[in-house]
C-alpha cells in the first residue's frame, strides 16, 4: 500500500484559516502541551528514530518547556519548539520552522531571494528540440488532473526528442498525481523502498479512512489491531516495485529540475524517476526539502483551542531502519546549475530551462 498525502500545502491552508490572536482558555494552557506530547509518542512515527539515544536530552526538554508555560510562556509556542526538537518537516505546528534546526540550516526563501517566486502548472515549447511540462503541485484537482494528462498528449504531439520536467515548488500531494508524467518517463521497471505502519490508533483511522473498503486494506487493519501499539507493523514488504505495460519512445532525454522546496510526494517523484527512468538527469541546484522519511500524515486539533491543529505522521520508510534515510539532507540533484536564481519563475521559460534545454541537447543517453 503506497499512499503519501498532500502536507505542505495542506499546512498552509490550515494555518490560513487560524486566528492570529486565539488563546487557550485559562487553565488549560499545559494539557494542550501534554496533549501534543502524548500523540507524538503513542502515534508519531519517527518517535523511536529520534528519541534514539537521546533520552536524557528529550526528558530535559519536555521539563524545560513545561516549567516555562507554567511561568507564562505561550503553550502553544512551547508546542512548536517541541515538535521543532523533532526536525521533521511532515511533523509540524504553526510557528515550528523557527525551531526546526533542518529549516535554519537550509534556508529556500526563494520569494525573497527572486523577483518573483510563483511556479505555475504551464507546458509548451521550448525550442525545436525540447518541450517544457512545469508541475508545481501533488495536490491536484479534478481539473488540474485533467491538466496533467492534456500535457503529456501536447508533449507527445510536439515532435521535441527532449523534455524539461519543471518540479520546483513542488511541496508534495499524492503520489497518484503524478503517475501520467512517471510513465511517460518510464523505461525499466524498478524498486523503492515501501513504508510502514507505527501502529497506533491513529494510524489505524488512517488506513481505515483511505482503505478501509479494500480487502487489502481490512486484512491490513486486522493485522494492526493484533499489534501492540507503538511497534511497527510487522509482515510489511520492505519494497514495492514499479512496473508499467509499456515504454515510450519519446523523450529521447529527460531534464528533472527540482530546488528546496520539492518535498513529500515531490520528493517522491523524484526517487520513482530515478528507480525507473534511465534517460532522466535531475537538475538543480539546491538539495531538496528532506520530507519524506515519515509520512502519512493526520491533522489533529487541540482539546483546549480547537482552531490550533496539529501535524503527525504515521508511517515510516523502510530505509530509515537501514540508515538510507533522506530528511536530513534531501535529494542532491546529479547536476548543480551554476547559474544565479532566475528573476522570475511563474509560467515562463526561465533561464534555468534554457540551459537545461542546452545541456539535454549534447548529452548521451545513458
Amino acid at each position: 500500500m503506497r499512499i503519501l498525502l498532500c502536507v505542505l500545502p495542506l499546512v498552509a491552508a490550515v494555518a490560513g484559516l487560524l486566528p492570529a490572536g486565539a488563546q487557550t482558555p485559562a487553565g488549560g494552557a499545559v494539557s494542550d502541551f501534554d496533549f501534543a506530547v502524548d500523540a507524538v509518542e503513542r502515534a508519531y512515527a519517527g518517535y523511536p528514530d529520534k528519541t534514539a539515544n537521546r533520552a536524557a536530552e528529550y526528558a530535559a526538554l519536555k521539563e524545560r518547556l513545561r516549567s516555562g508555560i507554567a511561568s507564562g510562556r505561550d503553550t502553544y509556542d512551547a508546542v512548536a519548539e517541541y515538535l521543532g526538537w523533532f526536525d521533521d518537516s511532515h511533523l509540524g505546528t504553526e510557528g515550528v520552522r523557527t525551531y526546526r534546526p533542518k529549516s535554519v540550516r537550509r534556508p529556500s526563501d526563494y520569494a525573497a531571494r527572486m523577483e518573483r517566486y510563483d511556479p505555475q502548472f504551464a507546458h509548451c515549447r521550448v525550442d525545436g528540440e525540447t518541450y517544457l511540462i512545469r508541475f508545481p503541485s501533488c495536490d491536484l484537482n479534478e481539473e488540474q488532473a485533467a491538466w496533467v494528462r492534456t500535457a503529456v498528449r501536447a508533449y507527445l504531439a510536439s515532435g521535441c526528442a527532449n523534455l524539461i520536467l519543471d518540479i520546483r515548488g513542488n511541496g508534495g500531494g499524492s503520489d497518484s498525481a503524478y503517475e501520467p508524467l512517471l510513465k511517460l518517463l518510464y523505461d525499466h521497471e524498478g524498486v523503492e523502498d515501501a513504508m510502514e505502519y507505527r501502529v497506533s490508533d491513529l494510524a489505524i483511522a488512517h488506513v481505515r479512512e483511505f482503505a478501509g473498503d479494500t480487502e487489502r486494506g481490512r486484512a491490513k487493519i486486522a493485522r494492526m489491531e493484533r499489534t501492540p501499539a507503538g511497534e511497527f507493523l510487522a509482515g510489511e514488504r520492505k519494497t514495492y516495485r514499479i512496473r508499467y505495460d509499456s515504454v515510450s519512445p519519446w523523450p529521447r532525454r529527460v531534464g528533472l529540475l527540482i530546488d528546496g522546496k520539492v518535498g513529500s510526494s515531490g520528493e517522491q517523484l523524484v526517487l520513482e524517476v530515478r528507480a525507473t527512468s534511465r534517460r532522466t538527469t535531475v537538475y538543480g541546484q539546491d538539495n531538496t526539502l528532506g520530507c519524506l522519511d515519515f509520512s502519512n500524515c493526520e491533522i489533529l486539533y487541540f482539546p483546549q483551542d480547537s482552531t490550533r491543529w496539529m501535524m503527525l505522521p504515521t508511517t515510516r520508510s523502510c530505509r530509515v531502519s537501514e540508515g538510507r534515510g533522506i530528511d536530513s539532507a534531501g535529494i542532491a540533484p546529479d547536476v548543480r546549475i551554476p547559474l544565479p536564481l532566475p528573476g522570475e519563475l511563474t509560467d515562463n521559460v526561465d533561464e534555468w530551462v534554457r540551459w537545461v534545454a542546452e545541456e539535454l541537447k549534447t548529452k548521451n543517453l545513458k
